[in-house]
């Protein structure tokens, strides 16, 4: 794992395991997160690969991975309430084994976030999403109908979120003086590449939704330079402005709206997708508060999904949603289960942020610019949070970080070389 700036460290007399257990962690994680990206490449192997590699993560070092699950015990809060709509799901059976599967995913990102440090976690994500996108020139491929590039990946929106996640970890990667030269150079080749494969994959959200993440990136590593005074003006002075272009954009949203259309291409519709959520709201008034149960929509020979699928034209009569985060999970865990989620990702965004600000740093510029992308694409794309999802992962890794860096737990012990060492390679 040299090649990515985390490899395993030169033993000496004494300390061989710990050499031995930095390996081991940097390298299940990045095969766990790699399995999750991957996942249209491995189809049904990319879970089961991901299961193994987490699970072995966990077990290297079990009473560490138990400890940081009671840590962050809270974290577990939302699988939990999925497990219990076992009680009124329409499909106890289908909301059970999807809930498990999520609470076993969430486990195994608290394990991830705890086992290696945010920096090395960065470099695994840019280093597998630059092997995404390589692949993707090389060998992806492009639909028929409209002639949007895919790559290697399942569609134009998928391969859209891949190219937003590596522009942001490259961003992160070019300001990191302790990456390797060349991991730096790609990342430098990665922007200049970014811009044109976003524009073939044809997804206006995303082309959208890169900008402002960019721009907090941006913002927090240029952050680095000034005072603690200088950063609460520039911070007050970003918030006025982000209210003023709110109340401008809720003046103007008609016409705005309309230049949208007509610059993206798209119906008044969003391709379907007010549709979509006219018909989802007849569900929600039905079953507000709790739902029909975890993963229990979207079910093969529940009529009102093949409804849908037939109407959109889905063959394969899976891999669709509601296209909001907010309204998919609305009908599946109602309203209480919305809140948690809410809870979980708007806290995450807050914190991240003052993290970053705080410590501006490439990993916390990634953080904070990730999260405010899934902020903003939540809104018409089904974001979080479930399981086996790599951006599920990343926020509850987010978190993670947050919580242990304002604890003071991510200091870099100076006393203790052995200690200062463990840090740095990420070991809890």
């Amino acid at each position: 794992m040299s090649a990515l700036g985390f490899s395993q460290i030169p033993a000496e007399a004494g300390v061989q395991p710990r050499g031995l257990r930095i390996g081991t962690a940097a390298s299940l994680s990045f095969i766990t997160l790699a399995a999750l990206i991957f996942e249209a490449l491995f189809g049904s192997l990319s879970a089961l690969l991901f299961l193994v590699s987490g699970c072995l993560l966990l077990i290297t070092k079990p009473v560490a991975s138990l400890k940081g699950i009671l840590r962050f015990w809270y974290v577990l809060i939302l699988p939990g309430y999925c497990l219990l709509s076992i009680l009124w799901s329409q499909f106890p059976g289908l909301s059970l084994r999807y809930a498990l599967q999520f609470a076993i995913t969430v486990a195994i990102a608290i394990g991830i976030a705890t086992r290696i440090s945010p920096t090395a976690f960065l470099r695994c994500l840019f280093s597998i999403y630059g092997i995404g996108l390589a692949g993707s020139v090389l060998f992806g491929r492009v639909r028929d109908d409209i002639g949007a590039w895919v790559g290697i990946f399942g569609s134009k929106n998928a391969f859209a979120a891949v190219i937003c996640a590596f522009t942001l970890a490259s961003i992160g990667i070019l300001f990191d003086r302790g990456a390797p030269r060349p991991m730096r150079f790609a990342a430098l080749a990665g922007l200049a590449a970014a811009g044109p494969l976003l524009i073939k994959a044809q997804s206006t959200g995303a082309i959208l939704f890169i900008v402002p993440a960019s721009a907090v990136a941006l913002a927090v590593l240029l952050s680095r330079r000034f005072t603690h005074w200088q950063k609460l003006f520039l911070g007050g002075l970003l918030l006025c402005l982000s209210f003023a272009t709110l109340i401008l954009v809720l003046q103007y949203s008609d016409e705005l709206f309309q230049n949208l259309l007509d610059t993206s291409g798209k119906d008044v519709t969003l391709t379907g997708r007010t549709e979509l959520w006219d018909f989802a709201a007849q569900f929600i008034r039905e079953h507000p508060w709790l739902g029909l149960g975890y993963r229990a929509f979207w079910v093969q020979g529940f009529p009102p999904a093949e409804l849908l699928w037939a109407i959109f034209g889905i063959q394969a009569r899976a891999g669709f949603n509601f296209h909001n985060t907010y309204v998919n999970n609305a009908v599946e865990i109602g309203l209480v289960g919305v809140g948690l989620q809410i809870l979980l990702l708007y806290g995450t965004l807050i914190r991240t942020y003052i993290w970053a600000f705080r410590a501006p740093a490439p990993e916390t510029a990634f953080f904070a610019s990730f999260l405010t992308f899934i902020v903003c694409s939540s809104f018409i794309e089904v974001a979080v949070f479930f399981q086996f999802s790599i951006t599920s992962i990343i926020v509850i890794c987010a978190l993670v970080y947050t919580v242990r860096a304002n604890m003071g737990l991510s200091k870099t012990p100076k006393r203790n070389p052995e200690k200062a060492l463990r840090f740095q390679m990420g070991l809890s």
